[in-house]
């Protein structure tokens, strides 16, 4: 997380530190104090050092660096922390990083910008044969020396960044804590990512979150829970919303900016004569998500009950991950065909046209994401050849049995001033049937982008993490 590794860089001292050629400070080229170097050999080894610069951090950050290899002939940098140290991984004692990588995402004050937090070099620009020409472990970090300058350095760019010198201190807890371990230990640490809890009605029944509206509003802590069952559980309910008509707006941008569709910033969920969709309709509902026939579908939905006075009408949710899981452990190839073949989805209607092909189950290992795409009310044809479709509608079938079944459903009916927050790419929502000549059922509904959910859940988490609450 260059973000928070940065701090150790936003001196004066700092700068000159990272902006060092050998026009103004000679590079490094033995180790100090207790460094020790294999000098005839390639490959340099050194065990701890003496404090560099330590006035960039406070001595209660400062442990005794791990022990560091420097490999001169194919530029990797290996580092083996002691089993004592917080950043020791049993199962991978030493993490390899490799020089380029290393180079490109120095954390100084000169690579990375101190306010606007980018860049200000490209990828393109380091040498593919830069070396490691000095390093040093110190408390702080990991000082590296580097044997060239940036390249393509044109005349808007500062020329000393062509010059070789240029110092990198590499945190440890960057090097070794957001980027040590595996590639899977990488996407927990810089992404917050992990393993989604699956649910059934039984489990939700224990686990189901009833958030004090007047808590998730105005404290750190109520939104960090709520971003957390959010984040495990994919649902949660607010209680105590004021029933005012864009109070759901209010409980959204607690979260993040509204989504603006053609139903508008947010939209109501009544019995319509005309109903130009099934929701503004009294009948029954089943199970699907939102907008699969746009090309980015609203990552969450929230549904405030302003009057809920029929019978009927209740609402029905089931984890979709929990149905990919059975799917995969029991028909493993309909799993297959599901993740592989093309589902239409459209919306042609109010002058409207939309249309867009996803698969029934995507998973993305570069975002380590498992989406979900299931709206049987909004599925056009299938656009397959003719000898698939029979293989295709029995995986779809078998899918759906789990879907449909009411062990893995959790069901509520909503009272005024609840408001149900979901993940529409996990959770399926439906509602049953209801009665409008026996009373009122009114609803108001908006959408959050996943992207404001990940980026308020992140940014509330680290806030937690540096005790801001």
């Amino acid at each position: 997380m260059l973000r928070h590794s940065a701090q150790f860089l936003s001196s004066a001292a700092a700068r000159a530190l990272c902006r060092a050629t050998p026009a103004r400070q000679p590079a490094i080229a033995t180790f100090r104090n207790s460094a020790t170097a294999q000098s005839s050999g390639s490959r340099i080894a050194f065990h701890g050092a003496r404090a560099f610069h330590t006035s960039l951090v406070s001595s209660q950050q400062a442990t005794a660096p791990p022990n560091v290899q420097v490999s001169t002939t194919d530029a990797k940098i290996t580092i083996s922390p002691s089993t004592d140290s917080p950043y020791y991984r049993a199962h991978q004692p030493s993490t390899v990083l490799d020089s380029i990588w290393l180079r490109d995402n120095c954390p100084c004050p000169d690579c990375i910008h101190p306010s606007t937090r980018q860049k200000l070099h490209a990828s393109s620009q380091v040498p593919l044969d830069i070396t490691v020409s000095a390093a040093e472990a110190t408390p702080e970090g990991l000082v590296l020396t580097w044997s060239k300058g940036l390249e393509d350095v044109g005349d808007w760019e500062d020329p000393i960044k062509a010059q070789p010198g240029h110092k990198s201190l590499y945190p440890w807890n960057l090097i070794l804590g957001s980027y040590g371990g595996s590639p899977t230990e990488h996407r927990v640490e810089t992404r917050m990512n992990h393993q989604p809890i699956l649910w059934d009605e039984a489990l939700m029944k224990e686990k189901v979150l009833w958030l004090d509206y007047e808590e998730y509003m105005n404290t750190p802590e109520g939104l960090l829970k709520g971003l957390r069952h959010l984040q495990d559980y994919g649902l949660v309910f607010l209680r105590g919303v004021p029933t005012k008509d864009q109070q759901v707006a209010v409980a959204a941008e607690r979260i993040g900016h509204l989504r603006h569709t053609f139903y508008g910033l947010t939209w109501d969920v009544k019995s319509v004569p005309n109903a130009k969709n099934i929701a503004y309709t009294n009948l029954n509902l089943g199970l699907h998500m939102d907008l699969l026939y746009m090309e980015s579908p609203p990552g969450l939905q929230l549904l405030h009950s302003l009057e809920n006075s029929v019978p009927g009408g209740t609402s029905i949710f089931m984890d979709s991950f929990k149905a990919v899981e059975l799917l995969k452990q029991e028909y493993p190839e309909d799993y297959e065909i599901l993740k592989k073949t093309p589902t239409t989805f459209h919306y042609r209607n109010a002058d409207h046209h939309l249309h867009y092909n996803r698969p029934t189950i995507a998973v993305d290992p570069l975002n380590d994401t498992l989406t979900v795409n299931y709206a049987p009310p909004f599925q056009g044809p299938v656009e397959l050849p003719a000898d698939e479709m029979h293989n295709f509608y029995r995986a779809l079938r078998r899918f759906a049995a789990y879907i449909e079944r009411p062990d893995l459903q959790y069901r509520h009916t909503m009272r005024p001033g609840e408001c149900m927050i979901f993940a529409n790419r996990r959770v399926l929502h439906a509602r049953t049937a209801f009665d409008p000549s026996k009373g009122n059922r009114h609803l108001k509904g908006c959408y959050v982008d996943l992207d404001m959910f990940k980026d308020k859940y992140r940014t509330t988490v680290q806030a937690k993490a540096d005790g801001l609450f």
